[in-house]
């Protein structure tokens, strides 16, 4: 990003440098924060269980993107529906189901077994992952560098398993590794659908609102099913201030108000660039709130993981078919 000079010589204001700074640091929490909810939540059951689940955590969380991103549109979302054509329902069904069910589920799952540092490391793998189904399916040029930044990205996660076992420390959960690796399938898969859900330029309130909105729903019925109503009738006032405070307002829905703005001021390449840095702002939170250990291992495999992550965080071209909501925007 440029600083331009101001008439007095100074240099101006990076124009989207605050919603980026937000953004990162807001992404970079995500799991840490959810992590000290599921350990403070183990540690204050309500009715012996739990009280805090991925089913209800994420209802709250979906459920306040999913309005915010709803309501602004609500005048024309009708009209804009009706105009999907049955392969565009498809595409956002399947996007909703891999970016806002399965991989969720699984990042929840996955970070039950293991540390912040550990899975965050482990889910640097998305953007390798979706850049290969990118070219499979919607045959995008691999980034400049691809090969470089797999062998970095997996240098980076054997390197701390490698030191614990020649340590004789214990290495990661295998159930933990196995629920992470589906929430890689998951969220490459949406990043690809999501690639081409931006050609088609639907409204927010289409490619955002609904499928986030139905989502939590689900997430909703899922939790009266297996809980029942005192799931959410008894709660304490801090899982009211985490989850819904912390984590569903400020977190979830003030990471994608942040994501925006950042969006309208800066470019793709800007964008993804110093989104990398949440990878930083995950680890230290986890060392400083948490108490994760961060030996040596586990710095130079973060560092690998980074350099890895900054090399292919390039945008290639977007191909995908028109759908009947864009042409008929564009027409107006």
């Amino acid at each position: 990003m440029r600083l331009p000079n101001s008439s007095d010589g100074r240099p101006r204001p990076i124009p989207g440098l605050l919603p980026l700074l937000l953004y990162v640091l807001l992404r970079g929490l995500d799991a840490t924060v959810l992590k000290g909810l599921q350990d403070h939540g183990m540690a204050h059951p309500v009715d012996g269980e739990n009280p805090i689940s991925f089913c209800n955590v994420f209802f709250l969380a979906q459920l306040t993107v999913g309005l915010a991103a709803l309501i602004p549109g609500r005048r024309s979302l009708g009209n804009d529906l009706a105009q999907l054509g049955p392969a565009d329902r498809r595409l956002l069904a399947l996007h909703g189901g891999l970016g806002l069910f399965l991989g969720p589920v699984a990042y929840y799952l996955a970070l039950e077994s293991l540390s912040v540092i550990s899975q965050t490391l482990l889910f640097a793998l998305v953007l390798p992952v979706s850049a290969l189904l990118a070219r499979w399916l919607l045959a995008e040029a691999l980034p400049a560098g691809f090969r470089l930044s797999l062998a970095l990205i997996g240098a980076g996660l054997v390197l701390p398993q490698a030191a614990m076992a020649m340590g004789g420390g214990r290495m990661d959960d295998l159930t933990g590794i196995a629920w992470a690796l589906v929430g890689v399938l998951a969220f490459a898969g949406s990043a690809v659908s999501g690639r081409a859900i931006a050609a088609r330029r639907w409204p927010a309130a289409v490619s955002v609102g609904v499928p986030t909105l139905l989502s939590a729903l689900v997430f909703g019925a899922i939790a009266l099913v297996l809980f029942g109503p005192q799931h959410f009738l008894l709660l304490r006032l801090w899982w009211v201030v985490g989850v819904i405070g912390v984590y569903a307002v400020t977190l979830s829905l003030g990471r994608e108000l942040a994501l925006r703005q950042a969006y309208r001021r800066c470019s793709v390449a800007d964008v993804s660039l110093w989104g990398s840095l949440a990878l930083v702002v995950a680890v230290l939170s986890a060392a400083l709130l948490l108490g994760e250990p961060l030996g040596g291992p586990v710095l130079i495999g973060a560092a690998l993981v980074l350099s890895g992550v900054f090399i292919s965080r390039r945008p290639g071209p977007i191909r995908s078919r028109p759908s009947p909501v864009s042409e008929e925007r564009h027409s107006r």
